[in-house]
């Protein structure tokens, strides 16, 4: 099973939750991020400042590009040094094991960022506050890249938190400064040598606010012709001017030609209100997957014994029965319930495959194999692999039958990484998450014509995630 800050720190989880400590995974990434909005309201101490020195940082930049008079100029290359950003590592996000070190502004993305900023001046907008939004319409820069500028400038807050919560809990540290005359004293991972930072969960969201306009923000300009003429550009909201529809560099170009219109995105960011991820009800399923994960394995076991030992031509057969108690589950036992949130809405597809992961985890430990998530041989991201032995693997690609890709992920995918993976099986798991069965029967037909023609296919595994009655109905 995944494990937690709490258990290779060895303390409770509680006493980190009451400290206001994130219990991240390790090596198992979480689609959380630190949004800088949240600062402004931060209750604990190391925080206090935190949102006024990420706005001072801002302005410095601002303010050198407002006063530098041509781009060669010290204030101009001084701006562009002071928006690059070096990666901060071992921050406690969950990113996994190939992503730990989040994304960095190097050159090209300070350059183009260094660009926007002195168009936005120009169009009279001297706001800090543009940092914060500038991931709406700059290519390349998305909720992480936001995550891990904030966390940049904030880092010795960061530091700072971490180190009193260990000392209250008495959390072991090392000494990680580089040179002689400074400590920094950090709790680490005993079985890597590496540090740990903390992050706080007031500080955190599934979704920064900047990148969130899930209500009806109608463009509220006094002047109609404005509105008239921006509308046309954006559409009538900010939520329709996000969509992918218009694109990053339409939204730019239709903001820059209308300030009012900035300004008034602005001022709508300013009054939405800043709420942090709730953890209680986790709705978009970060945690659950894993306490759903514990359940699974002492609630419902897998008694895999008479398939032992595992060979090269039993493993098909095992990793079948771990399939088939993931679809009972979700089939008979009503967890297709966990796949939707409390409005109803379907979860990620992340979910399911992380679900899948905790619960499969157990049983291949159980039964000496070995799970492996997301490994990348070179032809993108696998959902998993489980190997029992050198001679014995089997490849996992799980999608939503919703997922516009799956037809190309088993006629295409899921063969490109059998090949780099050196597979010889595969199981395609398919979770029905729609009425309509046109996709999948795609996919079916796709693979009878490739037995008739002798040709190895993947297997198909076909769970109903569909809304089903509760169990007391049925």
């Amino acid at each position: 099973m995944p494990q937690r800050l709490s258990t290779i720190l060895k303390v409770s989880a509680e006493q980190l939750d009451i400290k206001g400590v994130f219990n991240a995974f390790v090596d198992v990434d979480s689609k959380l991020y630190v949004d800088p909005s949240l600062l402004k309201n931060a209750r604990i101490k190391e925080f206090k400042n935190s949102y006024s020195n990420f706005q001072t940082y801002f302005s410095h930049v601002l303010k050198l590009i407002e006063n530098s008079r041509s781009h060669s100029d010290r204030l101009f290359k001084e701006a562009f040094q002071r928006l690059q950003f070096k990666e901060f590592k071992y921050v406690a996000l969950g990113y996994s094991s190939g992503n730990k070190s989040g994304n960095a502004i190097g050159p090209k993305l300070a350059s183009q960022l260094l660009l926007s900023a002195t168009d936005i001046i120009k169009a009279g907008i001297n706001d800090p506050i543009i940092f914060e939004l500038i991931g709406l319409f700059e290519k390349n820069i998305g909720a992480d890249r936001i995550s891990d500028l904030t966390i940049h400038i904030i880092r010795k807050d960061l530091i700072a938190f971490t180190q009193r919560v260990c000392n209250e809990l008495g959390v072991k540290q090392r000494n990680f400064s580089k040179t002689k005359s400074a400590q920094i004293l950090l709790p680490y991972n005993p079985k890597t040598g590496e540090p740990i930072v903390f992050t706080a969960k007031e500080l955190l969201q599934d979704l920064p606010l900047a990148f969130c306009w899930d209500d009806i923000d109608r463009v509220c300009m006094e002047n109609d012709e404005l509105r008239k003429k921006v509308n046309s550009q954006i559409g009538e909201s900010w939520k329709e001017a996000t969509s992918a529809k218009i694109g990053k560099q339409n939204l730019k170009a239709a903001i820059l030609s209308n300030p009012d219109a900035f300004k008034d995105l602005i001022k709508q960011y300013n009054e939405k209100p800043k709420k942090s991820y709730d953890f209680i009800n986790d709705p978009s399923g970060q945690i659950v997957w894993a306490e759903l994960s514990e359940k699974a394995v002492n609630e419902f076991p897998l008694d895999l014994e008479k398939l032992q030992p595992v060979t090269s031509e039993t493993i098909l057969v095992v990793v079948k029965k771990i399939c088939e108690q993931y679809a009972k589950l979700i089939e008979s036992n009503g967890w297709f319930e966990f796949l939707y949130d409390n409005a109803g809405k379907l979860r990620n597809e992340r979910f399911a495959q992380k679900l899948f992961y905790g619960i499969a985890d157990q049983y291949c430990l159980a039964n000496n194999l070995n799970l492996s998530r997301e490994s990348n041989a070179g032809s993108g991201a696998l959902d998993f692999k489980i190997t029992g032995g050198y001679s014995s693997l089997v490849t996992i690609e799980i999608k939503y039958s919703s997922n516009k890709k799956l037809v190309n992920g088993y006629l295409k995918q899921l063969p490109a990484y059998n090949k780099a993976e050196n597979a010889d099986t595969s199981i395609y798991l398919v979770l029905k998450t729609t009425k309509s069965v046109n996709t999948i029967k795609r996919v079916e037909a796709i693979k009878q014509k490739a037995i008739l023609n002798k040709k190895q296919v993947p297997d198909i595994i076909i769970i109903d995630a569909t809304p089903q009655k509760s169990a007391s109905a049925r």
